[in-house]
């Protein structure tokens, strides 16, 4: 994220340098005004993203821990349930 903003900013500046594209010129505004919105909705389906990423990690920790309980009858111990990378054969 941090690199897209960097190399945004940068390609903002060069921009400047150019011929009627100067600082507080209708070009060098509309160039901003369109980095900052992208930034926000970037940042935004950022954190859709990681919401949904967290749901699904749930999920399929409460689909381990039913297989866990249906094969073996008890519940599994922490670190499995903590841990959906962790795999095994039933």
């Amino acid at each position: 994220m941090e690199e897209i903003k960097k190399r945004m900013e940068k390609d903002n500046l060069d921009n400047r340098k150019k011929p009627g594209c100067e600082k507080g010129t209708g070009v060098d505004g509309s160039r901003t005004n369109m980095t900052n919105s992208l930034t926000k909705k970037f940042k935004g389906l950022m954190i859709d993203f990681q919401a949904l990423r967290q749901k699904i990690q749930d999920e399929y920790r409460k689909v381990v821990e039913r297989r866990v309980m249906t094969v073996t009858g008890t519940r599994p111990d922490e670190e499995l349930s903590l841990n959906p990378a962790l795999e095994f054969e039933l």
